[in-house]
């Protein structure tokens, strides 16, 4: 006989597919995800990372992981001469040293890939956004654009603002609680992500590693993005660039800044994560100055319903060790209301 409870978990990213490796067996668990894909902010194409790509020697729980896993990393490339890019020069430099980071072969989604296949098929549900979820006898419902669900308890991996501006919820927040939400910016929620495959890597021949500061844009700061069998770059779109004509704008960004005809360009990858209705909304398209202040410990439906993600970690907020972090910290929640 199953006696155990129901659990929902919104969104399958690394947090929520990560969680639901682990509690599998101690609830009958569902995870509904809005968009058509599985990964949430972790977006790969072709091999290259179009959302977050670095993980830092310190992140034990996203190193464990991956080692859990038995994926692989390789290093950053960062060896050689850096480029200042103005209006008026184009200048090479001696960049300082950045803390050593890691990619992972074949790009994170082999991490989501990886999750995934620890889980049945069935309990993933995509193409299914949640609208509302009402409290009712003890149980949540939860309502989408084609079904119905309840459970015991519900675990929202929605950034707060996007878990405030997409769902209705009865009885509703505590406007503090709301006001909080809505003042926490959604990590990525700012960026537009570009990547630049070439022929060869010439930079690393050139005595160049890739990194590139420009005031002129349209990419603002560009770093190696190549892989074993690719070579390639990744910029972040400047706050007040134009995506109008961005493919273009890039190739010509590329040949001033190298410069390289255009037909050593192969692909032109690019997110503009900002519109991305699931990982944005209007708050977050504001530039930042600064890393964000995470670290939330939120609740409703009196703790039926508990939020996780990088954007409610105390540590590493805004990373993807944060997600990990987060997802830890709920499972000592859990645990400690189901001994109460």
């Amino acid at each position: 006989m199953n006696n155990k409870q129901d659990l929902i978990i919104i969104g399958a990213g690394l947090s929520g597919l990560y969680l639901a490796t682990l509690l599998q067996d101690q609830y009958n668990i569902i995870i509904l995800e809005a968009r058509e894909r599985l990964g949430g902010r972790i977006l790969t194409q072709e091999g290259h990372d179009l959302g977050p790509s670095w993980i830092w020697p310190h992140q034990k729980h996203i190193l464990s992981l991956v080692k859990e896993l038995g994926l692989q990393t390789f290093s950053q490339y960062t060896k050689g001469e850096a480029l200042y890019d103005t209006p008026a020069l184009l200048q090479r430099f001696n960049a300082p040293p950045s803390s050593p980071s890691m990619r992972i072969k074949g790009g994170l989604i082999k991490l989501i890939d990886a999750l995934v296949q620890k889980l049945p098929p069935s309990l993933i549900h995509i193409n299914q956004e949640v609208l509302s979820m009402t409290e009712n006898d003890n149980k949540i419902s939860i309502k989408t654009p084609t079904k119905n669900y309840e459970a015991d308890y519900v675990l929202s991996t929605l950034s707060p603002r996007l878990a405030c501006e997409h769902i209705s919820y009865e009885p509703p927040f505590p406007e503090d609680m709301k006001q909080e939400m809505l003042n926490t910016h959604t990590w990525m929620g700012h960026t537009a992500k570009c990547v630049i495959e070439f022929k060869t890597a010439f930079w690393k021949n050139e005595g160049l590693s890739g990194f590139v500061y420009s005031q002129v844009g349209p990419l603002g700061e560009i770093h190696d993005a190549s892989t074993k069998d690719k070579a390639a770059l990744f910029g972040f779109l400047q706050a007040h660039a134009s995506t109008k004509d961005i493919i273009n704008d890039v190739k010509a960004q590329m040949k001033r800044l190298f410069p390289v005809r255009v037909e050593d360009i192969k692909n032109i990858y690019f997110v503009d994560w900002r519109k991305e209705r699931f990982s944005s909304n209007a708050l977050d398209h504001k530039g930042l100055s600064t890393h964000p202040k995470y670290g939330l410990s939120l609740s409703h439906f009196n703790k039926k319903l508990l939020f996780i993600g990088t954007e409610t970690a105390y540590e590493n907020g805004g990373y993807l060790e944060g997600a990990l972090i987060s997802a830890q910290e709920i499972l000592k929640i859990l645990e400690n209301i189901s001994q109460a």
